[in-house]
This record gives C-alpha cells, structure tokens and sequence, in this order.
C-alpha cells in the first residue's frame, strides 16, 4: 500500500508572473531532490494564490515530508484535504511534477469545473488528483509535440 496526502495552502510570496514562476521552480527543484531520497512521488498546482500537493510514498515519510513542508515559510494554512492508502501510485515517474496555473493550460482547469479562482476548500481530492493527472498528460503531451516538431 501507498499512503497518499492532499494538502492546499495559501501562497504568501510576493512577486509579478516572473517572481511566481521562479519560485516554483525553486520548489519543484528542492522537493525533486528530497522527495528522491526519501521515496516521495507526487505533483504541485501552484497559482498566485495557492498551492495544492499531492504526496505518495511511506506513510511515515510522507508524514515527515508533509510536516516540513508545512513549516516552510512561503506559504501560510496548510490544510490537509485527504490522507489515504491507495493501491498505487498515481504520480510514479515524477519526484515531484509541478504546473503553474496559465493561460496555456487553461482549458484543462476549465474540463474539471475550476472556472476563474481555485477554491480548494470546496474541491475534493479526487477533483485535485484527476487535475493533476491531467495537467501531468498535456505537459507529456506537450513535450512530445516539440521533440517531434524538431
């Protein structure tokens, strides 16, 4: 079994589009590199007002991850929407995935009922899991278009 952790929380950096996307980057970059070593899948939706993660691993390591990442100063109220064991992985290839919310992607949103904000509050996990798997397709598919364009 995998334990698996949904949690939003409200952004608190400062910043224009550019300040935002650097920053989760920067997020994405760290969370790769920790969550590699302790055996964490998972995927972030990031716009200028929330974060919502998704975590898979260890229920133990995926407690001490959520705690950290709790603390972390960048964002305020976490809140843990569902904490569960699942059969499997949703997110297996990816130590941490990450879309920021664009217009590029919009139309993805828009499929899931998630018109003009987010309001995670009114969201259920499964709602944040199949837009995150997703959002995960059309960046593959995305990526996929560029390699065979070149």
């Amino acid at each position: 079994m995998i334990h698996q952790l949904v949690y939003y929380s409200r952004n608190v950096v400062l910043g224009n589009d550019r300040a935002m996307l650097t920053n989760l980057r920067e997020i994405v970059s760290a969370s790769q590199r920790n969550n590699s070593r302790d055996g964490i899948t998972g995927f972030l939706i990031f716009d200028k007002t929330w974060f919502i993660q998704i975590l898979e691993g260890d229920q133990s390591q995926v407690s001490t991850t959520y705690t950290r990442i709790a603390r972390d100063p960048r964002h305020t109220t976490a809140t843990i929407m569902d904490a569960r064991n699942v059969q499997g992985r949703s997110f297996p290839n990816w130590t941490m995935g990450g879309a920021m919310r664009t217009p590029e992607v919009e139309e993805v949103y828009l499929q899931h009922g998630i018109g003009s904000a987010i309001e995670p509050a009114r969201l259920k996990s499964a709602q944040i899991i199949n837009l995150a798997l997703d959002l995960q397709a059309f960046d593959a598919a995305k990526r996929q278009a560029q390699r065979l364009a070149s």
